[in-house]
C-alpha cells in the first residue's frame, strides 16, 4: 500500500538547511493502523504531508498502491490526493461561512457522480457519525467533539483507501477522544489503511503498529 525508501526532506531557515528527514523507510500494508509518535519538531507532520502528496521529498521513493509518486506532476498528485487520500487535522480545518453538509460535500465537488449521489452520500456520513441533524448548522455552532466528527465525515466521503489524522484528538476531552477513537475503530473495521500521527499513548494503544520517529528516522 505504502512505501518509503531513503526518504530526506530539507528545509532552509535562513542561512542554515535543516535536515527533517534523514533517509527514511516506512512500509504500510493495505488495511494496517498504525500510529506514529514523536517529540515536537521531530518531523511528524512534515512526513503526514510527504504521505498526503501536500509537499515533495527532496530525495528518494514513495509509492502508493503501485504508484510512483515521487515521479508524479502537480495536477497528478492532486487528483490521488482527491481521489485516494481523507485527511483529519486536530484543528478541523472546516470552512467557517459553510454548513456542515456544504464542508462535507467539498471533497465531491470535482468528481464524476451525479449531484443525487453526492448529496446520498453525504446525508449517509452525517448519519453515520451522528450529527445529521447538525447538517446545516455553520462550524462555530459546533461543540469541538461536533466539529471532528464533520471533520471525519468530510476525510471519508469519498471513500479513500488511505485515512492520514494529525493529532485528531487533541483539542478534545477525554470522553470525546474516545467517541473518535471509535469511529477510527469502525473505519478501520470496514478495511481503511489509518495512519495516526499523536503524541497521546492512549490514542497510539489502539493501532497495531505503534512507530516512534527519532532524528527524522522511524524507530
Amino acid at each position: 500500500m505504502i512505501e518509503l525508501r531513503d526518504v530526506q526532506k530539507k528545509y532552509r531557515s535562513g542561512t542554515k538547511q535543516l535536515e527533517i528527514l534523514r533517509g527514511m523507510n516506512l512500509r504500510v500494508e493495505q488495511g494496517e493502523y498504525v500510529a506514529i509518535m514523536g517529540k515536537s519538531g521531530s518531523g511528524k507532520s512534515t512526513m503526514l504531508n510527504l504521505l498526503g502528496t501536500l509537499d515533495l521529498l527532496d530525495k528518494g521513493i514513495y509509492e502508493l498502491a503501485g504508484k510512483s509518486v515521487h515521479k508524479m506532476g502537480k495536477a497528478r498528485r492532486a487528483r490521488l490526493r482527491n481521489e485516494e487520500i481523507g485527511f483529519v487535522f486536530q484543528h478541523f480545518q472546516l470552512i467557517p461561512n459553510l454548513s456542515v453538509y456544504q464542508n462535507v460535500l467539498l471533497p465531491l465537488t470535482y468528481g464524476k457522480k451525479r449531484f443525487k449521489r453526492k448529496k446520498a452520500r453525504v446525508l449517509a456520513m452525517l448519519e453515520e457519525m451522528g450529527i445529521l441533524d447538525k447538517k446545516n448548522q455553520k462550524p462555530d455552532q459546533l461543540s469541538g467533539g461536533e466539529k471532528q466528527r464533520v471533520a471525519i465525515a468530510r476525510a471519508l466521503v469519498n471513500e479513500p483507501s488511505l485515512i492520514l489524522a494529525d493529532e485528531p484528538t487533541g483539542s478534545l476531552d477525554e470522553e470525546t477522544t474516545e467517541s473518535i477513537l471509535k469511529l477510527f475503530d469502525r473505519v478501520h473495521e470496514k478495511g481503511a489503511t489509518l495512519i495516526v500521527i499523536t503524541h497521546d499513548m492512549e490514542v497510539a494503544s489502539r493501532a497495531q503498529r505503534v512507530l516512534q520517529l527519532q532524528n527524522g528516522v522511524l524507530v
